[in-house]
């Protein structure tokens, strides 16, 4: 007789969601590391912090496979529920891993764009939201689901460490730059130079738009997942969007301005998505009204964070006005394209 797979020890699943937070943070540190500082070797603090996170993971799904087997079973029904990606995201990740170091090693290291998309880093990414996810997948196959703090935690957080990590993607279009202090040149104030600074500042001015529109899908998207799976627990939303904007926040800011904007932003718009206390399958104007406050809210409180903070905004209220309607529009769409609750 085919024996069932188990639910995941309670231990485990917090012992995962410590790893999660551990990578999301240590490949963040990393970003922030190669904007900072001349990355020479492959052993460096950001590494030792990424990897390190890897080898918990490794450890405490040992112990967690090893109590399984001491139960009488055997693979795969020792691979906990939710946690079949997990096992192929560490394999992946190791793999990346390696080849990264030796990629390192005879061809030097990446800048920029070559960073971002190196297949190394890539496959890293892919194994590392494959392993993070396992408390979500587990907490979400739980019967019934978990409705209090110690049994949410592991979801919200991990959550929100997928979140980091899409971020870690995305990082080039993670800040508007509509704050004063990065205004372009007017277009007229340099004679005969007046095509390049108009076309320096319609760029820039795409580049902050589309950073308006893929954090409004980010924000909007992570929201409306999590809200039709599961009920979180007042406060679950701030916490997820808290956690998955802090570290990309610390790594991707230049001044105090931009990281406490992104901050507050993210406490407001968890707030709005706490406040509707939404249910799945119930009040479809009461989703499509939450799905666009909660974008709409988190840019207008960023933008208006740093017009507070750092000397005001060289956006027109044209462009500012339609950005947060434009977020909210964003939520929408994503709302109806998900379809039924």
């Amino acid at each position: 007789m085919k024996q069932s797979r188990p639910h995941a020890d309670r231990a485990y699943d917090w012992a995962m969601t410590l790893a999660a937070l551990w990578l999301s943070g240590g490949i963040l540190l990393d970003a922030w590391y190669h904007f900072h500082s001349t990355v020479e070797t492959f052993f460096e603090p950001a590494h030792a912090l990424l990897y390190t996170g890897l080898l918990a993971a490794y450890v405490f799904t040992a112990f967690e496979l090893r109590a399984m087997q001491r139960r009488g079973l055997r693979w795969p029904q020792m691979v906990p529920l939710g946690y079949s990606g997990t096992m192929l995201g560490l394999a992946l990740t190791l793999a990346g891993g390696v080849t990264d170091m030796f990629k390192h090693a005879f061809w030097g290291f990446e800048e920029g764009f070559n960073a971002l998309l190196s297949p190394t880093h890539l496959l890293i990414g892919v194994g590392m939201v494959m392993i993070v996810t396992g408390p979500i997948r587990s907490a979400l196959r739980a019967q019934p689901r978990p409705s209090t703090w110690a049994g949410q935690i592991g979801l919200i957080l991990c959550a929100a460490s997928m979140m980091e990590l899409i971020h870690w993607a995305t990082q080039f279009i993670f800040l508007s730059e509509a704050e004063a202090l990065n205004a372009p040149l007017p277009p007229y104030s340099i004679p005969h130079q007046t095509l390049t600074l108009l076309t320096l500042q319609y760029d820039k001015q795409g580049i902050g738009l589309l950073a308006v529109i893929v954090q409004s899908i980010l924000v909007a998207g992570f929201f409306l997942y999590v809200a039709r799976r599961i009920r979180l627990v007042p406060g679950g939303f701030t916490l997820l969007f808290l956690v998955g904007n802090i570290f990309i926040a610390a790594a991707d800011s230049n001044y105090a301005g931009q990281f406490w904007s992104v901050v507050i932003a993210s406490l407001i718009a968890g707030g709005i998505a706490d406040a509707f206390k939404l249910e799945p399958g119930r009040h479809p104007r009461k989703w499509a009204t939450a799905a666009f406050a909660v974008p709409a809210g988190y840019w207008a409180a960023l933008l208006a964070t740093l017009a507070l903070t750092m000397g005001g905004i060289w956006w027109s209220p044209d462009v500012i006005s339609g950005s947060i309607v434009f977020a909210g529009l964003i939520g929408l769409f994503l709302n109806a394209f998900a379809g039924p609750d």
